[in-house]
């Protein structure tokens, strides 16, 4: 099953991380949204999912750069007051930084298919910007470890897990509405499993 929580296993935590950070960064390779003369994509770039000082850099770059930007610190939102302009040039600004780090050469993943941060918003439009950070939002969906969706088979062995138990509590690999449609199923079988036992002229409980 796709996407279940890891069992224990019998390597020394040492070697555990080591086989860890030595695989290579999740990624997919996605079609670089600008066509060529025939019409079709003009290049194929591989999409990685950040870490989390990834993350962290780039959330603070975009800040630093927005308020430069504004320059004037009065237009800066206060405790009480909107947030309207700071608010739209970070999240453009915040798409760009989350970009350059995310967007790797295909043939070397190690180097960003960006030039400069800067090049993603002199460079490109803004549609073609949205259909990069929608993949890369596709791509951390899939290739994280966070279920947001389940299937029906999928759901049945969530539930077969938790009923056998063993090795760690697998719910953090739930999104909060997976685990309240997994809570839900399980409430719904309960409910019916306890109402077929109550059937009709039979004692609460008795298992006729």
């Amino acid at each position: 099953m796709s996407n279940m929580p890891p069992t224990e296993s019998d390597v020394s935590a040492k070697d555990l991380w080591a086989q860890i950070t030595a695989m290579p960064r999740p990624h997919r390779i996605v079609a670089f949204p600008r066509t060529g003369p025939d019409g079709k994509p003009m290049a194929e770039v591989a999409m990685m999912v950040l870490t989390q000082d990834e993350s962290t850099l780039a959330t603070a770059s975009a800040d630093r750069h927005v308020r430069k930007l504004l320059k004037d610190n009065s237009a800066m939102p206060g405790k009480d007051e909107a947030a309207g302009s700071y608010s739209t040039l970070f999240e453009n600004r915040a798409s760009q930084e989350i970009l350059y780090r995310a967007t790797k050469r295909r043939d070397d993943l190690t180097k960003p298919f960006f030039p400069t941060v800067d090049t993603i918003g002199a460079k490109l439009t803004t549609d073609e910007i949205g259909v990069l950070m929608m993949s890369y939002l596709l791509v951390q969906s899939q290739l994280g470890p966070i279920v947001s969706e389940m299937g029906t088979d999928e759901m049945e062995a969530w539930i077969e897990r938790l009923a056998i138990g063993g090795g760690a509590n697998p719910l953090p690999f739930l999104s909060l509405g997976a685990q309240s449609l997994l809570m839900s199923s399980m409430a719904s079988r309960l409910w019916l499993s306890r109402t077929d036992n109550n059937s009709p002229g039979s004692p609460p409980g008795d298992p006729s």
